[in-house]
This record gives structure tokens, sequence and C-alpha cells, in this order.
């Protein structure tokens, strides 16, 4: 269900930031979670919304929900974005919206990329999974960065592992979901590619490894780079040894919030 309503993806933004947020002691509200929550799932949901008037897109059950209950879909989803909106001017420092605007550009430039690579069939060579992976990341970063007042370097060397994380869960994603994708004319750059995507698949797990590394000689926090490891630990676990790709699907992105916060949790218990 969480996959089916577009909020898998807000979760793990969510269980990001504050993974984040806490490592780099930023003290953030709750509205700063719920602009980034509520911005995520408007940006993946409206893109659920607008697959269903392609047939082919019809096999996908997440986006057949949407189809279903479109007056409920798009009286939730508008009062989400006034509410979104609320906040930001409510809440966010002129400065801090104008800084948002880059991220914003971003995630809008995204989407039509997206509906033109539907519509027409193209595959764009800045292949969706990079996209999705830069996007995410910046956004976990942006809240805990600015409230924080780092510098660029220090926002740099943070950004890279969530990057890869992510770049992980949609690499795997596309690797799982190939077959889905070609029946529905969805397939990445990187997909139409698959002797490149399996490369890539397998060659994430040491890079990551030796980029997280890399990080903890430049002095990333130990914490956050437990977090990256058990993850990463879990997507191995997912591919080597679940067989069914849905079951993997679904069962990465509950992977990609749970297992964080579970670890803040123990860390708690244990005074970490």
């Amino acid at each position: 269900m969480l996959n089916d309503y577009s909020l898998d993806a807000p979760l793990i933004a969510i269980a990001w930031q504050f993974v984040i947020a806490r490592t780099i002691s930023s003290d953030l509200s709750v509205y700063h979670y719920l602009i980034l929550g509520i911005s995520v799932w408007l940006a993946y949901s409206a893109d659920r919304f607008s697959e269903p008037n392609q047939p082919l897109s019809r096999r996908a059950r997440r986006y057949e929900v949407f189809k279903h209950h479109k007056s409920a879909f798009v009286l939730c989803w508008s009062s989400s974005l006034l509410l979104v909106f609320f906040c930001v001017a409510r809440f966010l420092e002129v400065h801090c919206i104008l800084l948002g605007l880059p991220l914003f550009a971003l995630c809008l430039g995204n989407f039509i990329l997206c509906r033109r690579e539907a519509r027409f069939g193209f595959a764009s060579f800045c292949t969706k999974e990079f996209r999705t992976a830069c996007i995410l990341s910046l956004g976990c970063l942006f809240f805990p960065f600015y409230e924080a007042a780092l510098g660029f370097q220090e926002l740099l060397w943070c950004w890279v592992l969530p990057f890869c994380l992510f770049l992980i869960n949609c690499l795997s994603v596309s690797k799982w979901e190939w077959f889905e994708d070609k029946k529905r004319n969805r397939l990445s750059w990187l997909q139409k590619r698959p002797g490149c995507l399996k490369a890539l698949a397998m060659g994430k797990y040491p890079f990551a490894v030796v980029v997280g590394i890399l990080l903890l000689i430049h002095g990333l926090e130990i914490n956050l780079f437990m977090h990256a490891l058990c993850v990463t630990s879990f997507v191995i676990f997912l591919d080597f040894f679940l067989s069914d790709d849905q079951d993997k699907r679904e069962a990465i992105d509950l992977g990609y919030w749970i297992i964080p916060l579970t670890l803040i949790g123990i860390e708690d218990v244990l005074g970490l």
C-alpha cells in the first residue's frame, strides 16, 4: 500500500533527513519534515497520476490506484499543495526559499523530462536513475545544512553518501522491474543497455564501500557510515536471497526508512 499510494519515497526522504540532521547536530522543526515529505509525495504522486493516460501503463498497480480514484486524488493532491505553500510562506525565511528555488527547478525539469520520455518513447542520456538519486539526496540535505549553516565542502562530502545509497536503490529497482518497464515501454537509458545496467548493478556495492571508506578518512561520522553500510547490506541480502522481483521491489523501500530509524532507536537505548 505504501508503494501504491506513493508514500514510500516521502518516508525514505524524511528518515534520511532526520539521520543527516542528527549527524551534523542540526535542529529541525516538525515543519521541515512536513514540507519535505509533502513535496516528495507531490512529485511522486504527480508522476503516478500522469501515467494512466497511456494504455500500456495499466499493468503497473501503483498507477491503477490513481486511475480509479481520480477525484479523491485531485482533492488530496491540491490540498497538499496548498498546505506545503502555506508552510513555506509561514515558517521559512525568504533566503531559505530563494536557495530552494534551484532544487524546485530540478524537480520540475525532471518531471517535464519524464513526461516527454513517456510521451515520445525516448530515453534521455541523463538517465532517470541518476536524476532521482541526485534530487532526492539534495532534498534530504537541504534543511539540515541550511539550519546548521555549514559550508559547501561539508555539504559535498555529506551529499555523496546518500546519493550513492539512493543510486543503489534506483539501480536495483531498474534491474528488478526491467520486464515490467519493457511491457510499458518505459525503459530508461540504462535499462535499454542491459550490459551496462548489469555492470553497474554488480559494481555498485564495492563502489559504495570504497566511497564510504574515503568519506570516513575525510571526517565522515561513523554513525552515518554504519547506517549506510546496514542499508547496503540489506539490499545485497534482497538481491541474493529473494527470488521474486516484486517482493524485492516492495521490501527495498521499507528497508530504506525502517533500518535507519531502527538504528537510531538502538543508539538512543545504548546511549551512543
